[in-house]
């Protein structure tokens, strides 16, 4: 009978009022999390265009108008039959 791979199991303690960040990255072509419990730390593991990125959407939305789509979010609404229950 074989026996099951070993696993390796990485982790860290941390306090219970310690922030935990997580930092998604890619590495060697897959996306990989990254976690700290520092945000000076987590902030200098991003790379400079994803804080470009995160900083471009501010006011993306600002030109919207605002009651109409409120009005259009209440028309789909009643527009829309519920769903019917479901049973497990």
């Amino acid at each position: 009978m074989s026996k099951p791979a070993a696993q390796h199991l990485q982790g860290f303690p941390v306090r219970r009022d310690q922030p935990l960040i997580g930092v998604i990255l890619t590495e060697d072509g897959h996306e990989v999390i990254r976690y700290f419990t520092d945000e000076a730390e987590a902030d200098a593991a991003l790379p400079q265009s994803a804080i470009q990125e995160a900083l471009s959407v501010i006011g993306a939305w600002s030109d919207l108008n605002w009651d109409e789509a409120v009005e259009a979010l209440d028309r789909i609404r009643h527009e829309t039959p519920p769903t019917p229950p479901i049973s497990l």
